[in-house]
């Protein structure tokens, strides 16, 4: 596999149009497409638990990459072609995972953890590998580069009940609850990621 690229993960409140039909936003994935340093496809989907909300998964060939993207004269287009899907708020966060990611499970789960304390970061990674090893690698993490002690986790998974039987067995269970003892559970939801590889 290629060099692990920086993902671009953006959280949104959904319009009402980006609800009732996902492929709406291809128009503004065509013009990230051309962006130097991106990797197609991207991945997009709706919240399964609460469709208000959704994600977008984008990987590029680094941070600097994305950022000398957002200079550019189609960075003003892309961001005209993204308001109608845009129901309100949204958040942007870069990842170096720790394998490459693919997201080609049915359904993701998304995990945003923040450390309560800097000095348990390496209990709260010793923890997040040994779940990684016990699901067989289907989930993948690291720290957003925006904030180092808010990390996130992406799994794959067959459905939401396959997520939860996994971590309902002793040792998973034992490592995640020892896992929000040691840091604050922000988010945790799956979607149905849909992929788009441009025109």
């Amino acid at each position: 596999m290629s060099t692990i690229p920086t993902t671009e993960i953006i959280i949104f409140e959904t319009s009402e149009k980006f609800r009732e039909d996902v492929s709406f936003l291809r128009p503004a994935f065509d013009i990230v497409s051309e962006a130097d340093g991106v990797h197609k496809p991207v991945h997009s989907g709706l919240q399964i638990e609460n469709p208000a909300t959704g994600y977008i998964f984008l990987n590029w060939d680094s941070l600097a990459h994305h950022q000398a993207f957002m200079t550019t004269s189609s960075y003003g287009p892309l961001l005209e072609a993204l308001k109608p899907a845009i129901g309100g708020s949204f958040k942007m966060y870069h990842v170096i995972f720790n394998d490459y990611p693919t997201f080609q499970q049915p359904v993701t789960e998304v995990l945003l953890i923040t450390l309560k304390d800097p000095s348990h970061r390496a209990e709260v990674f010793d923890i997040l590998n040994k779940l990684s090893d016990l699901t067989e690698k289907k989930l993948i993490f690291g720290p957003t580069l925006e904030d180092e002690n808010a990390i996130i986790l992406v799994g794959g998974w067959s459905s939401v009940e396959a997520h939860w039987e996994m971590v309902a067995n002793p040792e998973p269970k034992a490592a995640v609850e020892r896992l929000f003892v040691l840091a604050n559970k922000d988010h945790l939801f799956h979607t149905a990621l849909s992929s788009y590889a441009g025109k």
